[in-house]
C-alpha cells in the first residue's frame, strides 16, 4: 500500500493558519492495496509524532472514510498545542471499514511542511495587519519565553524589581539567600526572610530572632526604662537580686535601709530603720499598720532626748525580753482592803497568780487567771490562817501553801490538785515558814522555822520527814525537776544556807531571809537581812556577795527559768528591784515605797507579782507593752537601739536592744 500527500494536503494548512478560526486541516491521499487503486470504506488513523518518534498528539480515528478509485479527502485535528514550530510527522495506519482486526501502518511517517505562503505570513511583519485589539481569548496555546518582553520577571531567573511593587498575598521565601530591596510594607510571617534592606515601614510580627544590630533609643517605647534616666515603676516590680547601696528603697525583702531623722514624728516602713538626732524632744516613729510577716524595724537614738515607738490599733510590742524595762512599770491590782500580803507565787507563763495575806481572822488566799487584773479568794474551807508561803507548779494546776510565822503562830500545810478549787490539810501544825514545788507538782516540799523539812513525791497526797532539827529555816527552792533543794535559815547569830540534805554550804553564818532557784538548780539567789544578795553560778559550792545591792533588810527573791532575771524586795520600807544580769547590777523598780514582804516571777521573769504587809498588791507584766493598740508604746532614751520583728496577729517581737527601754 502506498500514498501520495500532493498539493491539496499543503494548501489545507495553509488556510488553516491564514483563517486562523480552527485548528483542523484536511488531509488527501492515494491508497492502494494489492497493487491496485482501493476503492470502498476504509477506517484511517491518524497520529502525531516528534524527531523521535515521540507521540505528541492522538490518535485521531476517522471511521468511514470513502475512497474512490484509490483517492480520499479527510480532516484531522490535533489541538492547538500539537505545532509549537518543533518538527512534527503524521503517522497514518489503515484498515477496513467493520474489521475489528489491528491498524496496518503505512511507511514512511509524512513530515509536516510550511507552504510558501503560509512560511512568508509568518515571517513578514506586515503579513497580517488588525484592525482592532486582539482578545486574549482568541489566542491558544503558550507563548515562548524568547517572545516575552525583558520586563516580565521569570521563576527560573535572578530578578531585580527597580519599581514600587505591592504583594496583597502571602509571599514566602524559603531561600535565605533572596534579598528583597526597595522599601517594604504590609506584614511578613514566618523565619526564613533571607536579608532585608531599606526602612521597614509598617512591617509587623517580624520574629526577633531575625533582626540584627541595635535599635536607637528613640525608637523605643516610653515604656522602656533606661539605665541612665530614673525610672518610675506603677506597678510591683520583682527582682531575685539587687546589687548597689539601695539608699531610699523600701518594702525590699532581705534589704535593710537607714534614714536620719530629726524632726519629731515619722512613719515606719518594712526593712526600714531611723536613726533619731533630735536633741531636745523625743521622736516618735509610728509602726506600720500593715506589716507582713517577717518583716523587721529598727531605731537608734543618737539625739539626747531619745525615742517613742508607737502602735497602730490591734498592735502590741512582746517586751518581755526587754531586760531593761522589767519591773519598771507596775500596776496597783488589789489596795489595802485585802489584808495584810505576806506571800505569792506565779505559773511559769505568769497567767495563774496566788497570794496570801496573814491574819487569825481575815488571813486568806487570793487566786488570779489573768495575770493579776482580778482576784478571787480561795474556797471557804480553808479559813483564816497566817498565811506565810505559797507555791505552784508551771501550769498552776498544783498549789501548795503553808500557815505559820516567825511570831509563834502554827498552822498546817494545804495542797491544791485543781488550781485553787478544793483544798487538802496535811502534816501537824507548825510554824511552816517556806515551800516549793516541781514543775509538774509532782515534788513539794515546806519547811518551818523550827527545822523541820517535809518532803512529797505524789503530789502532796503523803508527806515524809525530809530534816528535823533546831534549824530555823526561812527559805525554800528547789530546781524545775525537784531534785535539787536549797533552803536558808537564820537565827540569833544568823543561820546556814543548805543544798540538797542540809549540807552547810561556804555562804556563811548570816541571817539568810529567802533564796531562789533557777529551773536547773544551778544557779541560786540568796538574800540577808540588813546584809546583801548573794549569788551562785555552781548549784551552791561557791557564793559571792553582789556589792551592787543594797544592805537592806532584803524579804524575798524570785528568779527566771534560766537565772539571768532577778527580782528582789525589801521592807522597811523599801522597793522591788531588778536585774537582767544574774545580778551583777540591780535597778530600782518603778514601784512605790512599801513594806514589800514578797515577791514571784514568770518563767523568762517578764511579769512580776510583788505584795506589801501595809496592804498593796502589784503587778508588772512585760511581755508585751503595757497596753494593746494605739495607748501602747515604747520608750527609749539616748544612746538606745531596738530591732522588732512582726510575728503576725498585731504582735511584734524585739530581737536585739541596747540602752534603757520601758514599755508602757
Amino acid at each position: 500500500m502506498n500514498f501520495k500527500l500532493g498539493l491539496l494536503a499543503a494548501l489545507a494548512l495553509c488556510l488553516q493558519v491564514g483563517s486562523a478560526q480552527t485548528t483542523a486541516f484536511t488531509y488527501q491521499g492515494r491508497l492502494a492495496t494489492g497493487g491496485a487503486l482501493a476503492t470502498g470504506n476504509f477506517d484511517l488513523r491518524f497520529r502525531l509524532l516528534d524527531l523521535n518518534t515521540n507521540l505528541v498528539a492522538g490518535p485521531v480515528t476517522n471511521a468511514p472514510v470513502g475512497v474512490t478509485n484509490g483517492l480520499f479527502l479527510t480532516t484531522v485535528d490535533f489541538g492547538a498545542t500539537a505545532f509549537p514550530g518543533s518538527p512534527r510527522f503524521l503517522e497514518i495506519a489503515v484498515r477496513t471499514n467493520g474489521s475489528t482486526g489491528a491498524y496496518t501502518a503505512l511507511v514512511p511517517n509524512q513530515p509536516f511542511t510550511s507552504t510558501p505562503y503560509a512560511l512568508q505570513s509568518l515571517n513578514a511583519s506586515n503579513a497580517v495587519q488588525l484592525s482592532q485589539p486582539l482578545p486574549a481569548t482568541n489566542i491558544s496555546g503558550t507563548i515562548p519565553i524568547g517572545f516575552l518582553s525583558t520586563n516580565v520577571a521569570l521563576l527560573t531567573s535572578n530578578q531585580v524589581f527597580t519599581g514600587a511593587n505591592t504583594f496583597r498575598g502571602v509571599v514566602t521565601a524559603t531561600n535565605t539567600a533572596n534579598v528583597l530591596g526597595g522599601t517594604l510594607n504590609g506584614t511578613f510571617n514566618g523565619s526564613a526572610f533571607g536579608t532585608f534592606s531599606g526602612t521597614g515601614s509598617n512591617l509587623t510580627a517580624i520574629p526577633a530572632t531575625s533582626l540584627t544590630g541595635t535599635l536607637p533609643d528613640s525608637n523605643l517605647s516610653t515604656n522602656v526604662p533606661l539605665v541612665y534616666n530614673n525610672a518610675n515603676f506603677l506597678t510591683n516590680v520583682t527582682a531575685v537580686q539587687f546589687t548597689g547601696s539601695g539608699h531610699g528603697l523600701t518594702n525590699v525583702p532581705g534589704a535593710f535601709f537607714w534614714l536620719t531623722v530629726n524632726g519629731t514624728t515619722a512613719q515606719a516602713g518594712s526593712n526600714l530603720g531611723f536613726i533619731v538626732t533630735n536633741n531636745t524632744t523625743a521622736v516618735t516613729i509610728t509602726l506600720p499598720a500593715n506589716p507582713s510577716v517577717g518583716d523587721t524595724f529598727k531605731v537608734a537614738g543618737a539625739g539626747a532626748a531619745g525615742w517613742i515607738l508607737a502602735q497602730n490599733a490591734g498592735q502590741q510590742i512582746l517586751a518581755g525580753n526587754l531586760a531593761s524595762s522589767i519591773g519598771q512599770n507596775w500596776i496597783q491590782r488589789a489596795g489595802p482592803g485585802f489584808g495584810n500580803w505576806t506571800c505569792a507565787a506565779s505559773s511559769s507563763d505568769g497567767t495563774h497568780l496566788i497570794a496570801g495575806t496573814s491574819s487569825s481572822t481575815a488571813g486568806t488566799l487570793y487566786l488570779s487567771v489573768n495575770s493579776g487584773v482580778n482576784w478571787t479568794p480561795t474556797a471557804t474551807s480553808v479559813g483564816a490562817q497566817y498565811w506565810s508561803s505559797v507555791a505552784s507548779s508551771a501550769d498552776g494546776t498544783h498549789l501548795l501553801a503553808t500557815a505559820g510565822d516567825t511570831a509563834g503562830h502554827s498552822g498546817l500545810v494545804y495542797v491544791s490538785a485543781n488550781s485553787g478549787a478544793s483544798w487538802t490539810s496535811y502534816i501537824g501544825a507548825a510554824p511552816w515558814i517556806a515551800s516549793a514545788c516541781s514543775a509538774d507538782g509532782t515534788k513539794m516540799f515546806v519547811a518551818s522555822y523550827n527545822g523541820l523539812i517535809y518532803l512529797s513525791s505524789n503530789s502532796g497526797a503523803s508527806w515524809s520527814a525530809y530534816t528535823s532539827g533546831s534549824i530555823a529555816f526561812t527559805g525554800l527552792a528547789c530546781s524545775a525537776d525537784g531534785t535539787k533543794l536549797v533552803a536558808t535559815s537564820t537565827g540569833g547569830n544568823g543561820g546556814y544556807i543548805y543544798v540538797s540534805g542540809a549540807t552547810n554550804t561556804s555562804a556563811g553564818l548570816k541571817k539568810w531571809s529567802a533564796v531562789a532557784s533557777s529551773a536547773d538548780g544551778s544557779n541560786l539567789v540568796a538574800t540577808v537581812t540588813g546584809g546583801g544578795i548573794y549569788t551562785s553560778a555552781n548549784g551552791g559550792v561557791t557564793w559571792n556577795q553582789q556589792n551592787q545591792a543594797n544592805l537592806v533588810a532584803w524579804k524575798s527573791i524570785a528568779s527566771s527559768s534560766d537565772g539571768s532575771r532577778l527580782a528582789a524586795a525589801y521592807n522597811g520600807p523599801g522597793y522591788v528591784t531588778t536585774s537582767a544580769n544574774t545580778g551583777y547590777t540591780w535597778t530600782q523598780s518603778g514601784a512605790t515605797n512599801a513594806q514589800w514582804t514578797a515577791v514571784a516571777c514568770s518563767a523568762d521573769g517578764s511579769k512580776l507579782v510583788a505584795a506589801a504587809s501595809d496592804g498593796n498588791l502589784w503587778t508588772s507584766a512585760q511581755g508585751s507593752t503595757t497596753t494593746a493598740g494605739t495607748t501602747g508604746y515604747l520608750v527609749g532614751g539616748a544612746l538606745s537601739a531596738l530591732e522588732l520583728q512582726y510575728v503576725g496577729n498585731g504582735q511584734f517581737l524585739p530581737l536585739n536592744h541596747e540602752g534603757t527601754i520601758r514599755a508602757y
